[in-house]
């Protein structure tokens, strides 16, 4: 595992937030990567997947296992070709090639390339278009004006709910906004007393931070350039350690599993033949 770990440990040094989780049982040794790759890591309006990757412990002779998930700015068609994408680079490595930090950089890639192509809106499910657009903080694109109705409703919803509530059940109305697509609870201290400034408050912050869709491209390729220069020292460093590695056993200073298993089977066959001859 020592060319995955290293590699994983490159992959840490160019993507903030990789969680890395070790198998230690001694008959499944593995890896399991997991992060949230973005298009434009400081946009909040940024195409986004989930990339879960098992690296067995045989790797790279053995092919990582490669699941996205959870697609962000991104239409479901475009979600599938990326999908394909991957499972053909994992299957064409014949050459048996590291390509942990290669498939993250693909995603990067793609994302950036095709965020927002064929974009709905969550709420009314027309086209995003250029209309200036809302993103909930678990990352569903929404045009604002269709979030700030949303309010709306929300909050004329909970008047309806306290006004007809028994007194002694008025203080338990729920009146916190979930996500409209996978309800998400989006405010943690609404109450009966304070919902309706606290709405009004978020549809104000809604129109203030207000996003317009545009197809940027990654400001001169940082993560790419990163990536290069990082598995760059990495082959090098490899290469390096191969040497020493190679001259050591040269020297006798390590012993080739293989070759002393050969010689210990030969002696041991070459002692049952002497004792079947006396």
């Amino acid at each position: 595992m020592e060319s995955a770990d290293a590699e994983i440990e490159a992959l840490c040094s160019i993507w903030d937030g990789v969680k890395v989780e070790k198998s230690l049982e001694d008959e499944n040794k593995k890896r399991c990567v997991k992060h949230k790759i973005k298009s434009l890591e400081d946009e909040m309006t940024s195409a986004s997947v989930i990339i879960e990757m098992t690296v067995p412990e045989g790797y790279p002779s053995v092919s990582p296992l490669v699941k996205l998930s959870n697609p962000r700015g991104i239409g479901e068609p475009e979600f599938q070709k990326l999908q394909r994408e991957i499972d053909r680079i994992v299957e064409e490595n014949s050459d048996e090639m590291p390509i942990i930090c290669e498939i993250f950089q693909h995603c990067s890639d793609y994302l950036t390339e095709n965020q927002h192509v064929n974009m709905d809106c969550s709420i009314c499910l027309l086209c995003l278009s250029t209309s200036p657009i809302h993103v909930t903080q678990c990352d569903h694109f929404m045009h604002s004006t269709c979030f700030c109705r949303y309010l709306d409703t929300c909050s004329a919803d909970f008047q309806k709910e306290i006004r007809e509530a028994q007194p002694h059940m008025k203080e338990r109305v729920q009146t916190n906004i979930l996500c409209p697509v996978c309800r998400e609870q989006l405010t943690d201290d609404n109450t009966i007393h304070n919902y309706k400034s606290n709405i009004q408050e978020m549809a104000k912050l809604t129109k203030q931070n207000q996003k317009t869709l545009r197809n940027k491209k990654r400001r001169a390729s940082t993560t790419t350039e990163d990536v290069q220069r990082t598995m760059k020292r990495w082959h090098e460093e490899q290469r390096r350690l191969q040497k020493i590695f190679e001259k050591q056993k040269k020297k006798g200073g390590i012993i080739d599993v293989e070759e002393d298993k050969k010689r210990r089977e030969f002696y041991i066959e070459t002692n049952r033949e002497g004792d079947e001859a006396d």
